[in-house]
């Protein structure tokens, strides 16, 4: 390929995504490809400050360390990689800022616009939606939580994103088993490459 492919994986916490980003990187070298993975917030000093936050920060605070650190992300690791012809799977991208921010109060196509002029489009977003009581059940049971797992607000979260979905956006029911998740991830993953390599030929 002489051009790269963005996927991003997106949905509230609990969705699964680390688990299903890191199967489909495995299935994409199973495939053939030289896929690379990367999450975010990164570990930019904005990313690290997001991560490290003990409580929430106001919504303008929390989007614009997202921006700088996307950003630096967008400079150092993404573009480099698809300039390289690689298929870059993201372990949640700027969706989630559209998502978690907008929940937060700002306006969602605000958020859109101030990513979207530092950060390339994706080609493919899988959205993995579930209820958040089955989220927070997930996360309960790992123990992790974070400053932003709150029933309530994540049910805003989940609107968000079902309400931003476009035609780059496919839904997959993540509340189903693992195997049937990453079956239907990979098959929407298959059906662009698909569609990619015909345009190429």
């Amino acid at each position: 390929m002489k051009k790269g492919i963005l996927i991003a994986i997106e949905g509230i916490d609990g969705a699964g995504k680390s688990v299903i980003a890191q199967e489909l990187l495995r299935a994409l070298k199973e495939m053939g490809y030289d896929p690379v993975l990367f999450k975010e917030p990164s570990e930019s000093f904005y990313g690290q400050k997001v991560r490290n936050s003990k409580k929430r920060l106001p919504p303008e605070k929390e989007l614009e360390l997202f921006l700088l650190d996307r950003e630096i992300d967008v400079k150092e690791r993404i573009l480099p990689a698809l300039e390289r012809g690689k298929i870059v799977v993201m372990d949640r991208y700027y969706y989630s800022n559209i998502a978690y921010q907008s929940a937060s109060g700002i306006e969602a196509e605000k958020i859109r616009k101030l990513n979207e002029e530092i950060a390339p489009k994706p080609d493919l977003v899988i959205l993995l939606d579930l209820s958040p009581e089955i989220a927070l059940k997930r996360i309960e049971s790992r123990g992790k939580t974070t400053v932003f797992e709150d029933k309530d607000y994540l049910e805003k979260v989940r609107e968000n994103f079902l309400r931003i979905a476009d035609e780059k956006t496919v839904i997959v029911n993540a509340e189903k088993p693992l195997s049937e998740v990453k079956e239907e991830v990979v098959k929407a993953v298959k059906k662009l490459l698909d569609s990619y390599n015909s345009c190429r030929s």
